[in-house]
């Protein structure tokens, strides 16, 4: 996944029918699921990669969690969707 994709995903909930920007997806928290649990996002970092690949991507975006298990998640959401 690259920014731009997540930027894409949540300006189809930050923006109004107007419009305008900021809605309430726009003060929601962040959290990463975790071995069946959610984190609340601590620091978002953009790191550089060394990478000497020909075409691999310069930047990547780092999400750091406080490592506190806030929320169980059923079942039913776990796992990955590919």
């Amino acid at each position: 996944m690259y920014v731009r994709h997540l930027q894409q995903f949540l300006e189809s909930f930050t923006t109004g029918k107007k419009g305008q920007k900021g809605t309430v997806v726009s003060d929601a928290k962040i959290f990463v699921e975790k071995n069946g649990f959610l984190e609340e996002i601590m620091r978002i970092e953009v790191q550089e990669n060394v990478s000497q690949l020909i075409g691999a991507p310069t930047h990547r975006l780092i999400f750091k969690t406080k490592n506190e298990r806030k929320l169980i998640l059923p079942d039913k959401l776990r796992g990955n969707y590919e």
